[in-house]
């Protein structure tokens, strides 16, 4: 074989390839065979059993009944009454503490009282939960004693007192460790009568 026929050969084998891959691509027009095979496609849709509404997708909101009628987020889960937060130290006490104009506000999360005076405020929380967990995750726990009970201001992302005062209750008061410990030493033993 020439070189020639040899060169031929090759364009020839080249040109062939060339054309086969463009028809592969679907570069006809609509009357293509490609057209034709999406159009007979489409003619073949999946049957199935699902029912279309015209409200799919929304539910009807039916109002919450309680198992016992009524709701119980805020009782303890031991049966004890619940002891009020705010209770623990009077308006005449959060004044001297925290200098005066003292706002008290109960809300209903926890219990939580809140007590905001002179540009600072103190929350105070009582709640059943065991205090080595608290401890453990805290930055910093320091041993303090509070109304003759043992007590720790700890350091989260802010400052709190924390005691146990039995019965599986812990005493959570958020603010600086100074007047977070006097209200302690208010609250504690109004909640260790109880």
């Amino acid at each position: 074989m020439t070189k020639l026929k040899a060169g031929a050969l090759v364009a020839v084998s080249i040109a062939v390839l060339l054309v086969l891959s463009l028809a592969g691509c679907g570069g006809g027009g609509p009357d293509s065979a490609t057209a034709e095979g999406n159009k007979a496609s489409s003619e073949f849709i999946v049957k199935s059993n699902d029912k279309v509404t015209n409200d799919e997708g929304f539910e009807e909101v039916t109002e919450a009944r309680f198992p016992n009628g009524h709701d119980t987020d805020e009782e303890s889960s031991s049966g004890r009454k619940p002891i009020k937060p705010c209770s623990f130290v009077g308006p005449k006490r959060a004044n001297e503490i925290l200098g005066g104009n003292v706002k008290i506000s109960e809300h209903p999360q926890g219990p939580t009282c809140v007590y905001k005076g002179s540009g600072r405020e103190i929350t105070v929380v009582l709640s059943e939960a065991r205090l080595k967990p608290i401890l453990s995750g805290a930055r910093n726990a320091r041993p303090m004693t509070i109304a003759g009970h043992r007590a720790y201001c700890v350091r989260y992302e802010t400052t709190s007192v924390v005691a146990g005062v039995g019965k599986g209750r812990v005493l959570q008061i958020t603010g600086s460790c100074q007047a977070a410990s006097r209200f302690a030493a208010l609250a504690i033993p109004k909640i260790l009568k109880n």
